[in-house]
């Protein structure tokens, strides 16, 4: 019988690092995203992946998380902003 592992939680210790995986239509800047998203916070965000028609591009955006909770709660203001299409 296999665990099911979407009833686990993370094991971590936090402040931690973490990073999350956002695709974007290739249009708008990430830049500026992650700004309004994250406000004041120090975050480093860098290109992954475009695709292969060059409309959509995916980034690494990297931050400091304090707690479980703040790690869940970034997560959805970036899967909440109009400009993310998608947040890994």
């Amino acid at each position: 019988m296999k665990d099911d592992i979407s009833s686990k939680e993370l094991a971590l210790e936090y402040p931690c690092i973490w990073c999350y995986k956002v695709i974007i239509s290739a249009d708008n800047d990430m830049e500026t995203i992650s700004k309004r998203v994250l406000h004041e916070r120090e975050y480093s965000v860098k290109l992954s992946r475009s695709s292969q028609k060059n409309s959509y591009k995916s980034y690494d955006l990297e931050l400091l998380v304090f707690s479980d909770e703040d790690r869940k709660s970034l997560f959805k203001a970036l899967k909440m902003d109009i400009d993310i299409k998608f947040v890994l």
